[in-house]
């Protein structure tokens, strides 16, 4: 091939991905929720696994897999909860399932984030009750307001009924 040859190439692949305004749903192509989760390069068996540990750490995977059942059917959208089904998450688990369909990996994305993000707010939450015990512990210099401030932000966290230790707040 000429250089020319080579530019008229680039060319045309860079028109013919310009017209193109996107992958195409069902068409061959990408489709738009493959692309959103594309960053996350882990298998589908990596993410299940990271849940079932995030939900049950430190259990035998067979104990997880009605857990992790349970958590999907909530995130599932209405019209594909019937194709989930325990053996379908351990066959996921296992990396014996043939494919992973986009509601299912969405799903177990939502579980993982929503997860990580109460076990980081308990730890916050946790991290303020032992700041403000130190605090009242040592009698610091800190005025009236202050004080309220602190309290107020240790008990906001516990608004959702969870208190740091990991009980439930009566």
């Amino acid at each position: 091939m000429r250089n020319a040859d080579l530019e008229t190439s680039s060319a045309s692949l860079e028109n013919l991905t310009k017209a193109h305004s996107g992958p195409t749903v069902g068409g061959g192509g990408m489709s738009r929720v493959a692309i959103a989760f594309s960053p996350d390069d882990r298998a589908p068996r990596d993410v299940i696994r990271a849940v079932g540990e995030l939900l049950l750490p430190k259990t035998p995977a067979r104990l997880q897999y009605g857990k992790i059942y349970s958590e999907l059917c909530k995130r599932v959208p209405t019209t594909f909860a019937r194709k989930v089904t325990p053996r379908r998450v351990r066959a996921i688990y296992n990396d014996d399932a043939r494919r992973v369909e986009w509601y299912e990996m969405k799903a177990l994305l939502e579980i993982e984030a929503l997860e990580e993000a109460r076990r980081a707010r308990l730890e916050l939450a946790a991290t303020a009750n032992r700041l403000a015990a130190l605090i009242a512990a040592e009698d610091a210099a800190l005025d009236g307001e202050e004080r309220r401030e602190l309290g107020r932000l240790a008990g906001a966290l516990d608004r959702a009924g969870i208190k740091a230790d990991g009980g439930v707040a009566r």
